[in-house]
């Protein structure tokens, strides 16, 4: 594989001109170079906190998503319990094996690890949220599988409201500064499912969940 990588770009520096390999510095400079602007080209958020614009956004019509504010994890129980009863959901949720997630107290909620074809409600924890386009980042784990983000009817997400950063490069940012080891797969979910490919109508829940419920923990 290696020797193929090797060839491959040896024939592209060819049918460019370039008869060798090009200088590291040079390419450190040019790379330095076009990200000295790169806040020139963000959007400007609608709120000065990027909190209120994340809320504002994954509760527009767009993405479809409700909030919740919860003060920590230990709340998780009860809020959950607060939706699917508002939902007239069963008290049933898919619970990843997060050591975290199952010490707590889960009493009056049916809680089960193994995923049906038609799971009624899981949970997920994200660890970053960007205002800018009101995108949580789930990174995939053993304690976290990505399964639990696609297959539910409802899919409710954990995050702390600490985390929240205005824009993409903040995320990714915060991602390398973090020094958490780059998973398999890293999902950004934005909103709940959605397709209008027939005859224009949005439907949602066509390729995962139907509804997306959001705890936000803690202070920002």
């Amino acid at each position: 594989m290696a020797d193929a990588r090797t060839q491959i770009f040896a024939s592209v520096r060819q049918a460019l001109g370039r008869t060798s390999l090009p200088d590291p510095a040079e390419v450190a400079a040019e790379a330095a170079a076009l990200s000295v602007d790169a806040t020139a080209t963000q959007p400007a958020l609608k709120h000065q906190d990027p909190l209120a614009e994340f809320i504002a956004r994954v509760q527009g019509e767009r993405l479809a998503a409700t909030v919740e504010r919860i003060p920590d994890d230990a709340a998780i129980p009860a809020a959950i319990a607060r939706y699917l009863q508002a939902e007239g959901a069963p008290l049933s949720l898919a619970l990843p094996s997060d050591p975290a997630m199952e010490s707590l107290d889960w009493t009056g909620i049916e809680t089960h690890r193994t995923l049906d074809p038609n799971e009624g409600a899981a949970i997920s924890r994200a660890h970053w949220g960007i205002a800018e386009t009101g995108s949580l980042i789930l990174l995939s784990s053993s304690e976290q599988p990505t399964l639990y983000a696609f297959l539910p009817l409802r899919h409710i997400i954990v995050a702390p409201a600490a985390s929240v950063v205005p824009h993409m490069e903040d995320f990714w940012a915060a991602f390398r500064a973090s020094g958490k080891a780059h998973p398999r797969n890293i999902n950004f979910v934005t909103g709940v499912s959605g397709t209008a490919d027939i005859e224009s109508k949005l439907v949602r829940g066509a390729h995962g969940p139907k509804a997306l419920h959001i705890l936000l923990t803690g202070d920002a």
